[in-house]
């Protein structure tokens, strides 16, 4: 739910740029890098969450890259047509790259939902990061355009993930100014979402930011599943977080349907902080930016990161914890500056 894209949009516009052939354009000396990629698991539904590991190793023959480049990754249907990207920059620039390395760092990767199940083909390679210039020739089957096929994966349904039941708190999907084709939706004060009960393990996955300028308060999210565990966790900056939480079996409980709540310690109205929101209209009340919200089954989800999961633990009885909130409600600040950017 968390993040849409109109499949029109990103693939059958953008198709032809994957499988053009790189014509009209003189061949170019190849320089012996190798790009490749890996997941935790070949095989994920849509909707899902992949961990994924990027690689670029240098030969010893390899010569040092003279600028800064950015790695585009695109994801391809049986078509060629592009479903979705994974551009970013490298763990370490590449300008700083050596001869005879190989320069590997993880991401998490999630995936849309598209009307498209099947075989994806995973392409990569390097634009200038300043935007001038030429996509350097890498050594690799190119498939066009110098993206060089990387991996295989295989896209399951959606049923295949832990149904989700949005109920209070939340306000409809909108899109992303800066990229219409990214949705992501608002929050309340707090939200409930259900979820099936697998009586296993599972790890919730959390991509989200807020306003932290809007809260007279540190802002601060308590994540919580039947209200009895979870993890509350400061929200210092409005820099785009990602969260993964793992809740053992014996938490979910017994019943058939699980309750996980989205509590920010308060919330506030754009139309009310004419600092932050000029001529704001938008008389909502909002509390977390949502991008992104996954619960998956930790048996099928394959091996994540241990550093970057987190054990759900006991959480504060409900009084006090009201308590806290109360005392948080955020008010109009006297003098606020303008929210940082959203990151796609």
């Amino acid at each position: 739910m968390m993040q849409r894209r109109s499949w029109m949009a990103a693939g059958l516009v953008v198709a032809t740029a994957a499988v053009l052939p790189a014509c009209g354009r003189k061949s170019a000396e190849v320089n012996p890098i190798v790009p490749s990629f890996s997941a935790n698991r070949t095989k994920a539904p849509l909707g899902s969450a992949i961990e994924a590991t990027y690689t670029f190793s240098m030969e010893p023959t390899a010569k040092k890259l003279g600028q800064d480049y950015r790695v585009f990754v695109q994801f391809l249907d049986s078509h060629k047509v592009i479903l979705f990207t994974d551009d970013h920059l490298p763990a370490v620039p590449t300008s700083s790259w050596e001869p005879g390395k190989a320069y590997t760092w993880k991401r998490t990767v999630f995936i849309p939902v598209y009307p498209y199940v099947g075989d994806v083909q995973v392409v990569m390679g390097l634009y200038p990061a300043q935007g001038k210039g030429e996509r350097p020739a890498l050594k690799g089957e190119d498939v066009g355009l110098r993206a060089y096929k990387a991996a295989k994966l295989e896209f399951l349904p959606q049923t295949e993930n832990i149904f989700l039941v949005y109920k209070d708190g939340w306000h409809n999907p909108e899109a992303m100014p800066a990229n219409p084709a990214v949705e992501r939706t608002w929050t309340k004060k707090e939200a409930l979402v259900s979820f099936k009960n697998p009586k296993k393990d599972v790890v919730v996955y959390l991509e989200a930011d807020t306003c932290t300028k809007c809260y007279a308060a540190p802002a601060a999210l308590t994540v919580s599943v039947n209200n009895k565990v979870g993890l509350t966790l400061p929200v210092e900056s409005a820099e785009l977080f990602l969260k993964k939480i793992r809740v053992k079996a014996e938490d979910l409980g017994a019943e058939d349907w699980v309750d996980l709540r989205l509590s920010m310690n308060g919330s506030f109205v754009p139309k009310q902080l004419p600092q932050v929101f000029p001529n704001a209209t938008d008389d909502r009340e909002l509390g977390l930016l949502v991008y992104h919200l996954f619960v998956g089954d930790a048996e099928k989800l394959g091996e994540i990161p241990a550093e970057t999961v987190v054990a759900a633990g006991p959480l504060p009885a409900a009084a006090g914890a009201k308590a806290t909130a109360a005392k948080a409600t955020a008010k109009p600040p006297a003098k606020v500056a303008s929210p940082a950017p959203k990151k796609s």
